[in-house]
């Protein structure tokens, strides 16, 4: 899978358009959670949204 897949696919559910690769990474996760994407789509997606800057949010 990759990002132009899961940017399609967030507006097709979500109905509306994202740049943002901190939401996409999120709908990453919950592809992953619903059972969407295997394992290794997961971990590939994760990979080129960190590397475009995409961070998982900061716990106090």
């Amino acid at each position: 899978m990759n990002v132009s897949y899961l940017r399609k696919r967030f507006a097709e559910v979500k109905k509306y358009e994202t740049d943002c690769v901190n939401k996409l990474m999120d709908f990453a996760k919950f592809l992953y959670i619903q059972g969407h994407l295997t394992a290794t789509e997961f971990r590939n997606s994760m990979k080129v949204l960190e590397a475009s800057g995409a961070e998982n949010p900061a716990y106090e």
